[in-house]
C-alpha cells in the first residue's frame, strides 16, 4: 500500500501526498503548479472554462478525454496524465487549433477561450469528423458570455482544412511520450493507496482519509471497517456539494482504479453493465443496442460529464429527477450488491424507500446493473422536460414501454420522475392501458388516471400544478409520436 498519488501534467512527474490529494484539480493546477490558463468559474462542471485532458490507461495505451476540472480531486487521478492549455504548445509556438481562435476573433475577454481550445483538443484526440453538428455537439459544455458562439465554430471547422492540407495538425497528446508513463502507471496500478491527514484548527483535530482500492474486495473491506465512507466514482454530484461547502467528507473512497467494474457485456440480449462504466461508454453502446437511451444520454449531460459521471453513481445518488431511472424502472432493471455477505440482486422497482432512502446497506457497493433488451416489436419511449435542451436539470421524465399485440396494449409499464420523493411506478395507469386498443381516448383517460397517481411538489424548476399536467400530457405526446400509426400489418412484419 503507498501513501501517495502519482500523476502527471503535461509530461512532468508529480507524487501527492497527504493534504494536497484532498483538492480539487483545477485548485492544484492554478495554486500549487501555477498553470493558470485553466480558469474555474462555476465550480459546478457547467460552464467548461476549466476544461482539460486527462488520459488514462487503456490496452496499454492512454487515451485522452476532456474533463471539467473542477469537480475533478486528485484522488480520482491516480495513474493519469494531465493536458492543459499550457501543454499545448508545439516547438515553442502555440497549436493550430489555438491559432484557429486567433484567426477567426474566437476571443474577446478570453475567460473561457482555454475551455473551449480544449473541449476542441479533446474532440482532434477522438479524430471525429469535424462538422457543424459534431462541433456543437463537442462544445455544448463550453459557455461563452461575450464572444459569441459562431467564430468559436468557425475555429473549429477550420481545423478541417488543416487536416486536408497535412500541416502536421496533431492530437497535443502526441507531443508527450507515453511509453514511459504507461510502464510507471502499470506497475503502480496495482497498489491499494490510503492518503490521510490531520487537521489542527481553532482547538479542533480534523481527521480525513482518502483510500483507492485495486479490488472489489478490498473496496468491501474499507466501507466495513469505516462508517459513513462517501464513495466517489465520477464525483459530478458530490464534488459539486463538496465545492459548494454544503458536504465535508472526513472518509472518501474513490473507484477510480477498479478497472473490474469498468465493463459492459450482453449475453441473449442481457445487457450487464459494471459500475465504473462512464455515460460516454454507455452511450456509445447504446447508439446501436438502445438508441432511446442513447439519446436521452446525450441531451442530459455535456461531455465533460459524460466522461467522468457513471450509472451506478447516478442511481446511488437517488434523486427523484435522475435521468436514467425511468428507463430501469420500465426495463424492470436489476442491481447487484455487494457486502461482507457476499452479493444480491435488487429489482430497481424494490431499490428506493423514500427520498435518498435505498436498500442497500453501509457496508455493500453497487458493483453493477443488468436488464433484459426490450423485444424489437416494443415501444420504447423516454422524455425529458427541462428549461435548456442541454445540460439541464431535469423537470419532469418518464419512460413508457409497451408491448402490443393484435392491436391492443399486451403489458404497459410506466414511470415518472420529478412527481414525488422517489421516482414513481403507476401500478393504477399500467392496469388501465393493458387490454385496452391502442387509441388517442385510452392514452387520454390514462393520463387523467396517472395525474391522480403522482404527488408533486412545487419548486425552483416548476409549480406543483404544472407537473400535474405534463403527467396527463407526456401520454398524448407518446401516442402522436408512437402508436398514432400502429397498424398489426406493421408488428406482423
Amino acid at each position: 500500500m503507498r501513501n501517495y498519488i502519482l500523476l502527471y501534467v503535461n509530461g512532468r512527474r508529480h507524487k501527492i501526498f497527504g493534504e494536497r490529494c484532498f483538492q480539487s484539480l483545477s485548485d492544484f493546477l492554478r495554486y500549487d503548479l501555477g498553470l493558470v490558463g485553466t480558469k474555474v468559474v462555476c465550480a459546478e462542471g457547467d460552464c467548461g472554462s476549466c476544461t482539460v485532458l486527462v488520459g488514462r490507461r487503456i490496452n496499454e495505451e492512454l487515451k485522452f478525454e476532456g474533463f471539467d476540472s473542477c469537480i475533478l480531486y486528485l484522488y480520482q487521478l491516480d495513474c493519469t496524465h494531465v493536458i492543459t492549455v499550457e501543454g499545448l504548445k508545439q516547438d515553442k509556438r502555440i497549436h493550430p487549433l489555438q491559432q484557429a481562435m486567433v484567426d477567426a476573433m474566437g476571443s474577446q475577454c478570453g475567460y473561457c477561450t482555454p475551455g473551449f481550445v480544449m473541449s476542441m483538443a479533446a474532440m482532434l484526440e477522438s479524430r471525429e469528423a469535424l462538422t457543424r453538428l459534431s462541433v456543437q455537439d463537442g462544445l455544448t459544455g463550453n459557455l461563452c458570455r461575450c464572444t459569441g458562439y459562431e467564430q468559436i465554430i468557425e475555429a473549429a471547422l477550420a481545423l478541417t482544412k488543416l487536416r486536408s492540407a497535412s500541416s502536421g495538425l496533431q492530437p497535443a497528446s502526441k507531443s508527450f511520450s507515453q511509453k514511459l508513463m504507461v510502464a510507471e502507471f502499470n506497475r503502480h496500478a496495482s497498489e491499494t493507496v490510503l492518503c490521510e491527514y490531520v487537521q489542527n484548527w481553532n482547538g479542533k483535530t480534523n481527521k480525513a482519509s482518502v483510500f483507492v482500492p485495486c479490488t472489489i474486495k478490498e473496496a468491501i473491506k474499507f466501507k466495513q471497517k469505516n462508517k459513513n465512507v462517501t464513495v466517489v466514482a465520477g464525483g459530478t454530484d458530490i464534488s459539486v456539494q463538496i465545492n459548494k461547502q454544503y458536504i465535508e467528507p472526513k472518509c472518501t473512497m474513490s473507484l477510480a482504479n477498479l478497472k473490474e467494474l469498468d465493463f459492459i457485456e450482453v449475453k441473449n440480449r442481457k445487457v450487464k453493465v459494471g459500475a465504473s462504466v462512464t455515460w460516454t461508454k454507455l452511450r456509445d453502446f447504446c447508439q446501436q443496442h438502445l438508441p432511446e437511451l442513447s439519446e436521452i444520454i446525450s441531451i442530459f449531460a455535456s461531455r465533460q460529464i459524460r466522461n467522468s459521471g457513471t450509472l451506478a453513481g447516478n442511481i446511488a445518488n437517488a434523486s427523484p429527477i435522475a435521468d436514467s431511472l425511468p428507463f430501469l424502472h420500465v426495463i424492470e432493471a436489476e442491481i447487484e450488491l455487494r457486502g461482507n455477505k457476499g452479493k444480491r440482486w435488487i429489482n430497481i422497482n424494490k431499490f428506493y424507500h423514500s427520498y435518498k432512502k435505498t436498500e442497500m446497506r453501509k457496508s455493500e457497493l453497487i458493483t453493477s446493473i443488468r436488464w433484459n433488451l426490450p423485444d424489437r416489436t416494443d415501444i420504447l419511449k423516454l422524455f425529458k422536460v427541462s428549461k435548456r435542451k442541454d445540460l439541464d436539470i431535469s423537470t419532469f421524465t418518464a419512460g413508457i414501454l409497451l408491448k402490443l399485440k393484435h392491436g391492443k396494449v399486451k403489458k404497459a409499464r410506466l414511470a415518472y420522475g420529478g412527481v414525488g420523493p422517489i421516482v414513481l411506478r403507476l401500478p393504477k395507469t399500467e392496469s388501465f392501458i393493458e387490454g385496452k386498443p391502442v387509441t388517442k381516448s385510452v392514452f387520454q383517460q390514462a393520463g387523467s388516471i396517472a395525474s391522480d397517481e403522482i404527488s408533486p411538489i412545487s419548486d425552483v424548476r416548476a409549480s406543483s400544478s404544472y407537473r400535474t399536467q405534463l403527467a396527463e400530457n407526456i401520454l398524448i405526446k407518446f401516442f402522436h409520436e408512437c402508436c398514432e400509426n400502429y397498424h398489426d400489418k406493421k408488428e406482423a412484419a
